[in-house]
């Protein structure tokens, strides 16, 4: 946390200087770095790079993790693949994450990472680690085992997302929560490969992907990778691009942990 508090303004420039975001974080009870690209109450996607900044990142990993830690993150271990500027890794230490490490393929967004750990005033900093990292590097990383693991916004950019989604899981003791973009109306059950610019901060590094056409695709993938228990939280399309899709599941290798989520269906129940 920032010894030197700066004004608004400061932090204004120093944020556009950091753009475009993507990730909406509360650095002082003042600013967001949302502010900088805000009009009267709306966010100005042009200003920001005709980049979306989404502002309900926090509270959102706040409401899906507390049923499932309802005391609170305290002793537990937290990593966040493809971090972004780390939104996921504040809001762990916001329920006492006795650490938490983020990493993501791209220097932009680490740095805003840093920047954010560097400057945030409303909550604690410290016990957070971000680095650049390949997730097929993750093995030869050293690090420790995670209690919790956020997989969301990855597996779609991956050549090879099976072997990636196995490296965190290889790293995970209890829960990992999975968010994916998805291929709508195809027969689920499948991987759709695509293609997309490595240019863009918002895609993959490699040019090739792959979508699952449906929640049912990623049963035998979280069966294979140990997890017991699933829970579906969403499967929905996307209003603007009808031929893409959203889901979002949280996978257990505990039993008895997604108890909090039992309003959800079980992804391993799910009909054909």
């Amino acid at each position: 946390m920032s010894q030197h508090l700066k004004t608004p303004a400061q932090l204004a420039d120093e944020v556009r200087n950091l753009g475009p975001w993507h990730q909406a974080i509360q650095i002082t009870p003042d600013f967001n770095t949302s502010d900088p690209y805000s009009a009267t109450g709306e966010l100005n996607r042009k200003q920001n790079q005709n980049i979306s900044l989404l502002t309900t990142l926090y509270e959102g990993f706040l409401d899906t993790v507390r049923p499932l830690y309802p005391e609170g993150l305290a002793g537990k271990k937290f990593l966040d693949c493809a971090c972004n500027a780390g939104v996921y890794c504040f809001a762990a230490r916001e329920l006492e994450a006795e650490f938490s490490f983020g990493f993501d393929i791209r220097e932009h967004w680490i740095k805003q990472a840093r920047w954010v750990q560097a400057h945030r005033t409303v909550s604690p900093t410290d016990r957070i680690e971000f680095d650049i990292c390949d997730v097929y590097d993750l093995p030869r990383r050293g690090l420790p085992m995670f209690d919790l693991t956020m997989f969301k916004g990855i597996f779609y950019h991956l050549p090879d997302p099976i072997t990636a989604l196995k490296h965190a899981s290889d790293l995970t003791r209890e829960v990992l929560i999975f968010n994916t973009q998805a291929t709508w109306g195809k027969p689920d059950g499948y991987l759709k490969p695509g293609s997309e610019d490595i240019r863009s901060l918002m895609s993959g590094a490699y040019g090739l992907n792959w979508r699952p056409t449906g929640p049912r695709t990623m049963i035998p993938v979280f069966s294979w990778l140990g997890f017991k228990e699933a829970r579906l939280i969403f499967y929905r399309q996307n209003p603007t691009h009808p031929d893409l899709g959203r889901l979002e599941v949280v996978a257990s290798k505990v039993e008895g942990l997604l108890d909090g989520l039992a309003q959800y269906p079980s992804l391993y129940d799910l009909p054909e």
